[in-house]
């Protein structure tokens, strides 16, 4: 009976051992396959990540923006002469060349002097807006002729003078919209072209403005210092 007992009890531990080993072989079964899903969703995890990274790409959307800025600013410096015909009033469509930044761009053109005359008006024979600045330096007065529209230096016309000018500032005593605001309470109308310089012994606006159906323009003159306005 002893001797039953332990071979009973060996082939009891046999069984045993052999249903904990099935156990574990299916315990590791599904564990392995778990692994295996869990390196798939990591896999999934790294493509949705290379997607982000498509979409990033796509956040070269905010490269787009820097090409929509750097459009926006290339349409006002390149922007196309064909807008700007002879018929354009330059109080609501004025070309994007500014009077500042053509006086800036004739005096490194020619260097500072004295800056006497600056004017805004469509050149027939050129087919532009052109902005015509004349600095006077000793006894040679420079006039460079600038495109209103793409800002450069169409020309540069030199000739000698024993006249003594005086310098003109775009901002004082009157400015642009101070003058222009006094002229069109004489006459209102299209603004055709302006121009401020020394002349007669004074600093003066003058502006072309033609009102109505009236095709011929008024020149309204506008006095920097007194504000005193006359029509011609």
């Amino acid at each position: 009976m002893k001797t039953g007992r332990t071979a009973w009890q060996r082939c009891a531990l046999v069984a045993t051992s052999g249903v904990l080993a099935l156990g574990a072989v299916g315990c590791g079964g599904p564990s392995d396959e778990s692994d295996d899903g869990s390196g798939g969703d990591s896999s999934t995890t790294e493509s949705s990540d290379n997607g982000g990274a498509s979409d990033d790409g796509g956040a070269s959307d905010g490269g787009g923006m820097s090409d929509d800025g750097g459009s926006d600013d290339g349409g006002d410096s390149a922007a196309d002469a064909g807008d700007y015909g002879p018929g354009t009033d330059l109080r609501t469509d004025a070309p994007p060349v500014e009077a500042q930044d053509a006086v800036t761009t004739a005096q490194d053109e020619v260097g500072e002097g004295t800056l006497h005359a600056v004017e805004l008006d469509y050149d027939e024979d050129a087919g532009a807006w052109q902005w015509d600045v004349k600095i006077l330096d000793g006894t040679t007065d420079h006039k460079v002729v600038i495109d209103a529209v793409s800002g450069e230096v169409s020309k540069v016309e030199d000739e000698t003078t024993d006249d003594e000018e005086q310098a003109i500032d775009l901002d004082s005593p009157m400015t642009y919209d101070e003058a222009l605001e006094l002229a069109t309470a004489e006459r209102d109308g299209e603004l055709g072209g302006w121009k401020l310089e020394h002349d007669d012994g004074m600093i003066q606006y003058q502006f072309d403005i033609a009102s109505g159906s009236d095709e011929d323009e008024d020149e309204v003159t506008v006095d920097a210092e007194t504000g005193d306005v006359t029509v011609d």
